[in-house]
């Protein structure tokens, strides 16, 4: 039964939270820094 669970918990796409967790973290630094080159640009 507790592996039963442990496999409906997996992640959807990569397997693993963590890896989610990281592709969030990484788009938001992207996005971040794009906005920052916007904003230096255009001020």
């Amino acid at each position: 039964m507790n592996k039963h669970i442990q496999d409906e918990e997996k992640a959807p796409l990569f397997g693993r939270w963590t890896a989610w967790y990281v592709l969030v973290v990484v788009v938001l630094l992207l996005l971040i820094a794009c906005f920052y080159q916007i904003t230096k640009t255009y001020s």
